[in-house]
This record gives structure tokens, C-alpha cells and sequence, in this order.
């Protein structure tokens, strides 16, 4: 039911329940084609072949700065930060919310490194390859989860600020990746849908609760 133009929390938890479904299937087809598609592995060894050409210089220099903010240290600097701004706050259930995101996403991605371990051999990179267990990328799933719990950690009236922020540096983090020959294209982008699946799976829980409770609030006060 529409409230006032805008979907009710029901709504909402089942549209971003639905996200959740839509980046899980996106994710798979991602993986098959990376691995098994030869037209993808040659277009992501040419993408390599070409950010990467100039990792050696100031481009390389900067790429490696940015990309330490997908670190385990930087990581959990930003996540313990967000989880003080959520408590001081009193919001407790985004503190845990943001949490589970962020540490869900990053185990997702370190054991499917290793369940989807394949050499992704092409031509154009001779000796360059990239790891057998690059994909998806760790540092994109890290820098794209932190900044969805982020817009959670802090109050609605800041989030359009914080989601431009955030996400522009968890660009910049995947972009910089793959100029430092650490990660193919698609590597990122699948450390993205892995962030985007827990992003709106958790956020798809929070909304379902929310209703939930207030269908309750609404029963016990027509109830008295």
C-alpha cells in the first residue's frame, strides 16, 4: 500500500529483498562467464593490460594509496568509527546491521576466492597473470560493503552525503586494483555484487522487522 507517495516498509523489504535475489543471480552469471568465457577473460586481460600500463609512475604511486583503504587495518578503523557513530546515537540496530553487512560480505568473499580458485589463462598477459583466486576482488567487496553500512551507521538527513562519499572512494579503491595489476574488471565487479547481496539482503531484514513491529504496535493499540 502506498503511505503518502511512498512505499510502505513492507514494500520496501520485499523490493530490496528482491535486490538481494536479482544481485545473487548477477553474481553467479559473473562468475560462469569469467571463468568459462573466453570473449570476457581476453576483454578483462585487455582492460588489464591497458590500466596497468603506467603502475610504475605517479598513477601507480597514487593507486597505491588509495587502494590501502580496502586493507584489513583501514577496514576495520572505518568500521569501528561507523559503529560509534551508530551507538552514540542510540541506534544500536544499525550498529549491529552495519556490522553483520561488513563482515558477512568479507568471509563471503574469502571463502568464495577459494571455492571458485581457477587459472584464467589469456595470452595477451604472458608472464602477468592475475592469481587463480582473484575473483572476486577483496578489496572491492571491502570498500563497497563499508560504505553501504555507512549509510546505515548514520542518521537519514546525512546518508545522500556519506552514500557519495563512500562509494566514490569504493570506486576509486576498485579502480586502483586494477591499475596495480592485482585484479581483471570483472574481479571487482564481482566483489561489488557480493557488497550489493549482503547490502540488500540486511537492509531487506531491517525493513521486514520494522514492519513487523509496527503491525504489533498497531494490534495492541487497537486492542486496548
Amino acid at each position: 500500500m502506498l503511505l503518502s507517495g511512498r512505499l510502505s516498509r513492507a514494500q520496501e523489504g520485499a523490493a530490496l529483498a528482491a535486490g538481494c535475489g536479482f544481485a545473487l543471480a548477477a553474481f553467479a552469471l559473473l562468475a560462469w562467464v569469467a571463468h568459462d568465457s573466453y570473449w570476457l577473460r581476453h576483454r578483462d586481460a585487455w582492460a588489464l593490460a591497458h590500466a596497468s600500463a603506467h603502475r610504475a609512475g605517479d598513477l601507480g604511486q597514487l593507486a597505491g594509496a588509495v587502494a590501502h583503504l580496502g586493507d584489513p587495518v583501514a577496514q576495520t578503523i572505518l568500521l569501528l568509527a561507523g559503529i560509534a557513530v551508530a551507538l552514540a546515537r542510540g541506534r544500536r540496530d544499525a550498529a549491529v546491521a552495519g556490522t553483520v553487512l561488513v563482515l558477512g560480505a568479507d568471509l563471503t568473499t574469502h571463502f568464495l576466492k577459494e571455492a571458485l580458485a581457477a587459472p584464467r589463462f589469456d595470452p595477451l598477459l604472458s608472464m602477468r597473470q592475475v592469481d587463480a583466486n582473484a575473483f572476486p576482488s577483496g578489496h572491492a567487496t571491502a570498500a563497497f560493503s563499508m560504505a553501504a553500512a555507512w549509510c546505515l551507521f548514520v542518521p537519514a538527513r546525512h546518508r545522500p552525503l556519506v552514500a557519495a562519499i563512500g562509494f566514490v572512494a569504493a570506486g576509486l579503491v576498485a579502480v586502483s586494483v586494477v591499475i596495480l595489476h592485482h585484479h581483471v574488471p570483472s574481479d571487482v565487479v564481482g566483489g561489488f555484487l557480493v557488497a550489493a547481496t549482503w547490502a540488500c539482503g540486511v537492509c531487506a531484514v531491517l525493513q521486514l522487522c520494522s514492519s513487523a513491529q509496527e503491525n504489533q504496535r498497531g494490534r495492541a493499540t487497537v486492542g486496548t
